[in-house]
């Protein structure tokens, strides 16, 4: 019977990725709906990587190498960006099918196997990050792909197989695992893996824990022979850099409000229900390793846009694989399976919109119009990832008016940003620059000035921006600039290789424009204007040698 179980949870398996997959695929394209800045960040890093680049050693970037490896392998056999998302997508639920059966198959009785395993899956084949959103977009892909690792890896300490303890091959599953997680992005390997620990320490699994070491232990040692020991430190710079970066943006709500906020009290309570539901049922393991990842769960959704609390469905099966008895016992005038009811009905009711998102992308997608859509890259070859033409040509601004004609005399005396923050932004030699923000049509802004400088007889040169970002070498005869990067955190990635700095009059971030340039004149570089038009100031630099900054004057 258990075998048989097996046999169907895998054709099940093949199914969701034939069905899930072959909808997205049979769109001809990736059609996006939404986040097209998103696509260009994760476009210049695909395509970066399939021309022989590494993450952190290459270009600056806080995202691990295997959150666009898989894309970059199907680019360099030959397909377009569009269709190598779509593929990787496939690629990466059919590595993970093969742990998340093993592991359904082992604990979980039913439909939560199926479950299971059709969640994990859905997280790898979706063409949205989550939440409520309508429109397709393959913006935060790596969260997902995440995510369901992090089931696969945590249902196997929260949850005891049956039989014997867990062997070598669970212990493999759990360090490669982790391992990925770390390739991915790091947030998820250090709040998931000390939980993993203590399960495993907790359950006394000692040959699990030693073989999840070994296989963590070896993914180093292959990286480190292909990327060097240079790429461990250049990844963890790239991390530092994020992590005391002024220019990002909080991605949502504060951790605070996510700790105990009203918008997510209904999951948290529920959460902390089902962990007092399974200590007083017995499970002390299960219930504390839930207890342990509280506070995990909400950082991970804090650092991710959108706060979706994407662990709800984890909770949900686990509440229900361990349903508590129909015991005599009250609390509050309600026996524990009736409270366990009640938990499971909050979590099924707080999750309900973001797996409802997700299983319906790929056919939203396959539904969408194509009548407004035009190629979001502009290089040949890569004509496949499409976006809507009216959301790309649509160049709006938003251009403050809070100069001192306008201020008013008692919010003027009133400090409230720091001193940084309140300066104006001005070029190297003092030039005060307007402040002024671009809304919208950011493919026409990159495509327009990669086109001017193009015949400006700036072809073949490499150009950084001082903005958010600027591929523009994905838009015209321009080289990428090494050791840029593809989305701006802070210092000056880049600066060093680059033939010129652009400086955008109206940026895509003025945030981002106003610290690049104040961290070119904390370094002592200097510029000199080559070109200017009403999109941009062109300035070829120099580093001061009495400064300090001989080794990068050019």
């Amino acid at each position: 019977m258990r075998h048989k179980q097996l046999w169907r949870l895998s054709a099940f398996a093949l199914i969701v990725i034939a069905v899930l997959g072959g909808v997205a695929l049979a769109k001809g394209g990736f059609y996006l709906g939404m986040h097209e800045g998103d696509a260009i960040h994760l476009a210049e890093i695909v395509l970066r990587m399939a021309d022989g680049q590494w993450p952190h050693l290459d270009f600056m970037t806080p995202l691990g190498v295997l959150s666009a490896a898989p894309i970059a392998l199907f680019v360099q056999l030959g397909f377009g960006i569009g269709h190598a998302i779509l593929l990787a997508q496939v690629l990466v639920a059919a590595l993970l099918a093969p742990f998340a059966i093993a592991v359904a198959w082992r604990r979980l009785d039913g439909w939560l196997a199926y479950g299971f395993v059709g969640y994990v899956l859905l997280l790898c084949l979706a063409l949205v990050h989550g939440g409520d959103s309508a429109s397709p977009s393959i913006s935060m892909h790596y969260n997902r792909w995440a995510w369901a690792i992090a089931y696969v890896v945590l249902l196997q300490v929260l949850i005891a197989p049956r039989g014997r303890a867990p062997g070598a091959a669970e212990g493999v599953a759990t360090g490669l695992g982790l391992a990925a997680l770390a390739l991915i992005k790091m947030t998820y390997f250090v709040t998931f893996a000390p939980v993993v620990l203590v399960g495993l320490i907790a359950r006394r699994w000692w040959r699990a824990l030693a073989v999840a070491l070994f296989a963590g232990l070896a993914v180093v040692v292959v990286v480190t022979l292909l990327a060097g020991t240079v790429f461990w430190r250049a990844y963890l710079s790239d991390l530092v850099v994020v992590v005391l970066s002024a220019t990002r943006e909080r991605p949502g709500d504060a951790f605070a409000d996510i700790l105990g906020g009203s918008g997510y009290l209904a999951a948290n309570l529920a959460l902390i229900g089902v962990v007092i539901l399974l200590r007083k049922a017995g499970h002390m393991t299960e219930g504390l390793l839930l207890f342990l990842l509280y506070v995990p769960f909400a950082y991970v959704v804090f650092q991710n846009y959108g706060n979706d609390q994407q662990w709800i469905v984890l909770a949900f099966l686990s509440l229900v694989a361990l349903w508590p008895p129909d015991a005599a016992e009250r609390m509050f005038g309600l026996r524990q399976a009736q409270w366990a009811l009640v938990a499971a009905g909050v979590l099924a009711g707080a999750g309900y919109a973001s797996v409802q998102s997700l299983v319906t992308s790929p056919f939203r997608h396959l539904a969408l119009s194509t009548a407004d859509m035009r190629p979001l890259i502009g290089l040949p070859g890569q004509d496949d990832l499409y976006a809507s033409r009216s959301r790309m040509v649509a160049t709006r601004a938003n251009v403050a008016l809070d100069g001192p004609e306008w201020r008013v005399a008692s919010l003027a005396e009133a400090d409230s940003g720091t001193e940084e923050e309140d300066a104006p932004t001005t070029l190297p030699g003092g030039e005060v620059l307007d402040d002024c923000t671009l809304q919208g049509g950011f493919i026409t802004w990159l495509a327009a000035a990669a086109g001017d400088l193009e015949r400006s007889g700036f072809a073949g040169k490499r150009v950084v921006a001082a903005d958010i970002y600027g591929p523009f070498w994905l838009y015209g005869d321009l080289a990428p600039v090494p050791r840029a990067a593809p989305w701006y955190y802070g210092r000056l990635p880049g600066l060093k290789s680059a033939d010129y700095v652009l400086v955008p009059q109206c940026p895509v971030s003025s945030k981002a424009r106003r610290k690049f340039l104040q961290e070119m004149d904390k370094a002592g570089w200097s510029g000199h204007e080559v070109r200017r038009t009403p999109l941009y100031i062109l300035m070829e630099m120099s580093a001061s040698v009495s400064d300090g900054n001989a080794r990068d004057a050019k």
